[in-house]
């Protein structure tokens, strides 16, 4: 497979914040083709997307095993937008950065409907369809 310059997919990422409870966040904006439902449901809907990864002290040859927990809150701004906030207990790590680029759009877009744009940036900047 050939490469070139126009394969390269530029996101508007936004800062690591560092919050006063020692957690870590990154703070998106996504705005849908639809209504978001109530904001009860949207917590339930994020809470389910919640991500855990193992590090196994076997596998990466570490003191003890590493869970990382990756949060999710989710927070109805309009009828068509939303605050989706990456919560991390430490500092971050990559598998939390990969999954609130990477794998979270999909999931997010395949609970609340189309992804018009996340941080102002259209659909198919964030979110590649699979075929």
């Amino acid at each position: 497979m050939k490469y070139d310059a126009s394969q390269i997919k530029v996101r508007n990422i936004p800062d690591l914040e560092q919050l006063e409870d020692g957690k870590c966040c990154r703070t998106y904006v996504y705005c849908f083709t639809n209504p978001l439902p109530e904001q009860n449901v949207i917590d339930q809907i994020a809470n389910s997307l919640e991500k855990r990864f193992t590090f196994s002290k076997e596998v990466y040859e570490i003191p003890e095993d590493v869970e990382i927990c990756a949060s999710i809150f989710i927070e109805g701004l309009q009828d068509n937008e939303a605050r989706v906030r990456v919560l991390t207990n430490q500092l971050e790590e990559v598998c939390v950065y990969i999954f609130g680029i990477s794998t979270l759009p999909r999931k997010i877009e395949e609970r609340f409907g189309i992804v018009q744009s996340i941080q102002g940036e259209q659909r198919e900047t964030w979110i590649t369809d699979r075929r």
